[in-house]
């Protein structure tokens, strides 16, 4: 009696893209092109009723890859409210390897100066560890900063 084939051309096909698609993820990891995304914190400046600024940072934990980039995202928001103006609202966000990215925005007087958005800096990690970034928010006198921590084992 004669077996039929169970894998054919369709099989090899799809086992060859697999092995591929591994090949192409692990060179990836190793280039440095694979990206973490982390939820570093958030950060306000609330006009409403003079000037409150929030810092709030979070910890990410996890395995460490060598080659993953690890992409701290912080959100920022100024709520203008033109109960005080001619300041200036800063948003900064300092990476573990002092990289920075920061936001200015000048409250113009009897304009809404509303705005949300993001502040992120790339971070590849070069062994396990503990990594941190700061993120701080002012306007005039007010000011408010926390601590983040990235926790690699």
């Amino acid at each position: 009696m004669k077996q039929k084939k169970i894998f054919g051309p369709c099989a090899a096909a799809v086992i060859g893209l697999l092995l591929v698609c591994m090949t192409v993820a692990s060179v990836s990891a190793e280039n440095g092109l694979h990206a973490v995304a982390i939820n570093g914190g958030s950060l306000l400046i609330n006009e409403d009723g003079g000037i409150d600024c929030t810092a709030s940072a979070d910890t990410y934990a996890g395995s460490y890859i060598p080659g993953v980039t690890y992409q701290i995202d912080v959100d920022c928001e100024y709520r203008d409210y033109n109960e005080v103006v001619g300041q200036t609202a800063q948003f900064r966000l300092e990476g573990p390897d002092g990289s920075v990215a920061t936001k200015s925005i000048f409250d113009v007087p009897l304009i809404n100066n509303n705005w949300k958005g993001k502040l992120s800096v790339p971070f590849t990690p070069a062994s396990p560890g503990s990594y941190h970034w700061e993120i701080t928010c002012s306007e005039g006198s007010e000011s408010a900063s926390a601590r983040g921590d990235l926790i690699l084992v």
